[in-house]
Parts: C-alpha cells; sequence; structure tokens
C-alpha cells in the first residue's frame, strides 16, 4: 500500500507536468524527438521539470521520496525484490537521462546545484542508514538506494563521463543487488533467516553459498576488477570535475565497503550459538547467482564491449553541451 500511494502520487504530479508540456508546445505533441527540439522559456521550463522530477524521483528513489524501498523489498519474495532493483528502479534513471536533459536541458542546468545535492544526500544516507541493519534484505535495498545516488550524480554532472558511468552503474546494480536479493532468499529457506546476528556459521555450513556472497558483496561495493568498480569511479571523477566540493562523495565507497566487511565478518567468521544442520543449497540456484556475477567480471576486466554503446548513445545528447 505504501509502495502504490508513493508511485501514484508520483505518477500523478508527473502526469500533470506532461500535459502542461502539452499544452504550452507549439504545436502540440507527445513526440519525444520532436519536443527534444523544442525549447520553452526556462521560467516554464523549471515548473514543469520540477513535476517530471517528482515522478522519476520516486522510481530511482531520490531522498527523501524513498521510505517506500525498504519495506517494499523486505515485504516481497527474493525475484519479486529482483524485478523492482533490476527494472523497475532504472526507469528513474532512464527518466532523468531521457526527459529531464532531453526536453529541460536547460532547467536541468538550473536546478543542477540542487539536483546534485540531493544525489549527494542520496548516496551518504543510503550508505551510513545501511549501516546499522540487522535485516539482511533491508540492508541490500538500502544499498539499492545508495546505487541509485550514484545514476543521479552522473546525470546531472552534465559530462559525457558521468553520463555513460550512470547508464552503466544501472546495469552493475542491476546485476550485483539482483544476485544479493536472490542471495537473501536463498539463505533465509536454507538457514530459516536472514537476520544478520543469527547467521554466524555460514559459511561452515554453506561455503558455495557463502563464497558466491562474498564476491556479490565485492560487486556491491564496487571492488576493484568489478564492473561497479569502474562505473562508480566514472561517476566520481566526473562529479569532482564539475565542483570539488562534490569530492565528499568518495566517503560513500568506503562507508559501502565498511558494512559489507561488518556483515561478512559476522556471518562467515563467527561461531555458530547453536547446531546447524542446514545444507548446502542446490546446484540449479548456485549456478543461478553465479550467472548474475558473470557479465560483472567479466565487464571488470574488459569493459570496452558496453562502454562503446553506451558513449554512441551519450553522443547524441552533445547537443546539451556535455563535457
Amino acid at each position: 500500500m505504501k509502495f502504490l500511494i508513493f508511485t501514484h502520487v508520483g505518477s500523478t504530479v508527473m502526469l500533470l507536468g506532461f500535459i502542461a508540456l502539452y499544452v504550452f508546445s507549439q504545436p502540440h505533441t507527445f513526440d519525444l524527438v520532436s519536443l527534444s527540439t523544442l525549447r520553452l522559456p526556462l521560467m516554464l521550463q523549471i515548473p514543469i521539470a520540477v513535476a517530471v522530477f517528482f515522478g522519476f524521483a520516486v522510481k530511482l528513489p531520490v531522498v527523501p521520496f524513498h521510505t517506500w524501498l525498504p519495506d517494499a523489498h523486505v515485504e516481497a519474495p527474493a525475484p519479486i525484490s529482483v524485478l523492482l532493483a533490476g527494472l523497475l528502479l532504472k526507469m528513474g534513471g532512464y527518466g532523468f537521462i531521457r526527459i529531464m536533459l532531453g526536453v529541460f536541458p536547460e532547467a536541468s542546468r538550473f536546478l543542477s546545484p540542487a539536483l546534485l545535492g540531493l544525489a549527494v544526500l542520496t548516496m551518504l544516507y543510503g550508505a551510513v542508514v545501511a549501516m546499522i541493519q540487522q535485516d539482511l534484505k533491508r540492508m541490500i535495498a538500502l544499498t539499492s538506494i545508495n546505487h541509485m545516488g550514484y545514476v543521479m550524480l552522473g546525470a546531472f554532472s552534465f559530462t559525457a563521463m558521468g553520463l555513460s558511468g550512470a547508464v552503466f552503474q544501472m546495469f552493475n546494480h542491476a546485476c550485483a543487488i539482483g544476485m544479493l536479493f536472490l542471495m537473501s532468499g536463498v539463505i533465509q529457506h536454507q538457514m530459516g533467516t536472514r537476520t544478520i546476528r543469527e547467521l554466524p556459521g555460514l559459511g561452515k555450513t554453506m561455503p558455495i553459498t557463502a563464497f558466491l556472497l562474498i564476491l556479490g558483496s565485492l560487486g556491491a561495493m564496487g571492488f576493484p576488477s568489478f564492473a561497479s568498480f569502474i562505473s562508480e569511479y566514472m561517476v566520481i571523477l566526473s562529479a569532482i570535475k564539475v565542483n570539488l566540493l562534490l569530492a565528499i562523495v568518495v566517503l560513500v565507497p568506503a562507508i559501502t565497503a565498511g558494512y559489507f566487511v561488518w556483515m561478512l565478518r559476522r556471518v562467515l567468521m563467527g561461531m555458530p550459538e547453536r547446531p546447524l544442520t542446514r545444507s548446502e543449497a542446490p546446484r540449479f540456484e548456485l549456478l543461478t547467482l553465479a550467472i548474475f556475477l558473470v557479465p560483472l567480471l567479466l565487464l571488470g576486466i574488459y569493459p570496452a564491449p558496453i562502454l562503446q554503446v553506451i558513449n554512441s548513445t551519450v553522443q547524441s545528447l552533445a547537443r546539451l553541451g556535455l563535457g
């Protein structure tokens, strides 16, 4: 119900923005190609852009429109959490890049200081709040908020590197966090719980699952040799080029690594409070989890194939004056 209320309100406000765009465009149209060549006066662009931004901000989600996400992930089955993280959240990033930058470039530039501030807040908030979570799935959900902050920061940095990093980050987030959500479901099914303090001994009881959990956590924290490291590096570097004060975001990967290492230490190195009789997860489930790691590792070593495709798309936005 909370998810429904948030997305319904956000979509309604966004719809009002689209209607206003149609009314004030000449000729009246909803065609994105035509709208991308239309240049409304800045004072008209700004309120319409804010209304459209609100709808996409709920989807991403951007702090403070984020509170539906942890609750929805915790209540949803693991496969549905994968769809939420892998597809739904990306609609927000797509909207920022395709609609905000494509249709409202001047308004986006005017609003960029506030938008960059919200992006930094989203990154820091998601990382800090994840540190205190005891539910493994809620911790992963808050990591999604943290990762989506990178997307917003890269998109509104107005640099080619930032935009490419934002798109690449969306792909990497889908792989890494999608795997971890499935992992939380596997662990809950095999161990009977996903509460971190009740999982010591997992490394001895389910060694292959534990090894995949380590790899998935390294991918989510942006460890070198994983594709997520490259996308996060691109976004952070582009942000620093825009404004040196944005260098504060270098704290985010450190905090992210901190709470993942804290979780792994408690789960893998702790001693079980009671004898554990659970067995390793089925091979099919382990293979499914491992498949998510393949693109993260391959593109972490050789990212050229996907970056070439992304960069060719970013070049089409050169008319926005991207650096």
